[in-house]
This record gives C-alpha cells, structure tokens and sequence, in this order.
C-alpha cells in the first residue's frame, strides 16, 4: 500500500490534457466522461474509457463531509481523497456525491505516441458539444489517483457557480449555525420518519452531520413512538 507522499506525488504528476468547459449542475446530477491514457512500455498505451457520476450539489457540515468517502473507488483512491479533505484547499461546502460507475467502465491496451493519441482524444472531447468530457494521461499503479486528481479540479472549477446559484435560493443562510439547506432536508426526514428504520437512518444522518445534540430531544421524542 503506497503512503500519502506517493499518492499526492501521483496526483501532481497527472497532465489534464482536456479540462471540459461545461460546469457541473446546480440542481441536478451530471455525468462526467473520462479518457484516461497511461504508458506501459516503449510501445504499448492503456486507454481506459468510463464515466463518473455526480449527484446533485448538497451543503453538508465539514463533520460530515469527513465521513464520506468516493463510491466505488479502491482504497488508496480514498484514503488520498480523505487527505485532501483535511486540507485547506478540500474543505469546501458542497458535496458531490462523486460515483464510479464500473459497468461504464472499459479499458484497451493501443499503441501511438500517448501526446499525439492524447491531442487526438482532446480534440474530439472539444468538438463534442454534448458531454462533459476529459482527457488525462497518468500513473498506470495509480491511474485512479490521476481521475481523483480531475476530479477535484472540475469539482473546484464549478464550485463558484453552483454556490453562486444556491446562495441566490438563500440555501446558505444560518438558523442556529446550520445552513438553511440542511435545516430543510433535516426537517423532511423528520416529516417522512413513520418508522423505526427510518428513524435510525435519520439518527445517523444527524449525527453524521454532527448536529445531533441542536434536535437529541425532538429525535428521542419521534424515536419513543416506535419503542
């Protein structure tokens, strides 16, 4: 198992050889496509096609955004992805819900010159006008690091547009030190709790947000009609 030095080591030595123009939804998931070449000897490239998920943006707590980890994603993948959350530059506001389709994935092994097969992908990428796509050469050991690593880039890319658009709905107005936008689905999922299973599920959200102690005596008081 690599350490979090070779880790960030490959993420910073991944190239973006296409960044898409197009941000990712505000209100609504997107689909990210990825082309991502890695060199395996004098003659011989991997080309691995796929796409990555992203959920609608929702304002979470920095607690809970620690406890969330990528979907699907093998473990040295997340344990950079954790790190980067402990850094100033990872700790925003929004989540994604970044997932890894692996049905969408394939990977094939071609030959070529990876800049020119790389110039090649980018070209197509921007002449599409209707996916949101990438092209990335990276590490072939650590080829997922370099799709975080993108990831993170288009993630920081749309963060001001999409905060832009939420603060324009007033979702990031304070009650009690909690955004607005987490007060409104708190109190749904106190509103559709009519189980106990469904009250379990919201006693972990609270706490995975870390404001279980702002509504212990209203959860303890639903939670009693199902004891």
């Amino acid at each position: 198992m690599a350490n979090i030095n070779e880790l960030w080591y490959a993420a910073l030595k991944t190239r973006i050889v296409y960044m898409p123009h197009k941000l990712l939804e505000t209100f609504g998931e997107s689909s990210v496509q990825y082309r991502l070449l890695t060199q395996l000897d004098d003659s011989r490239l991997r080309l691995r096609t796929g796409v990555v998920k992203a959920a609608r943006p929702r304002i979470v707590t920095p607690h809970y955004l620690r406890t969330q980890a990528l979907e699907n994603f093998g473990e040295e993948a997340q344990n950079y992805f954790d790190d980067l959350l402990s850094r100033k530059e990872g700790a925003v506001i929004l989540e994604y819900g970044l997932a890894f389709q692996k049905e969408d994935h394939s990977e094939e092994d071609i030959g070529g010159n990876i800049n020119e097969v790389a110039e090649q992908l980018a070209k197509d990428a921007q002449d599409n006008l209707t996916e949101t796509r990438g092209v990335l050469i990276g590490s072939e050991d650590y080829w997922e690091i370099a799709l975080v690593f993108f990831l993170k880039l288009l993630v920081a890319q749309s963060v001001p547009y999409n905060t832009r658009e939420m603060n324009n709905r007033g979702l990031f107005s304070l009650r009690n030190g909690v955004p607005m936008a987490i007060c409104n689905e708190i109190e749904q999922d106190f509103a559709a709790a009519v189980t106990k299973e469904q009250a379990d599920r919201l006693g972990a959200k609270l706490r995975d947000y870390g404001i279980f102690d702002e509504y212990e005596n209203r959860f303890f008081e639903l939670y009693g009609r199902f004891c």
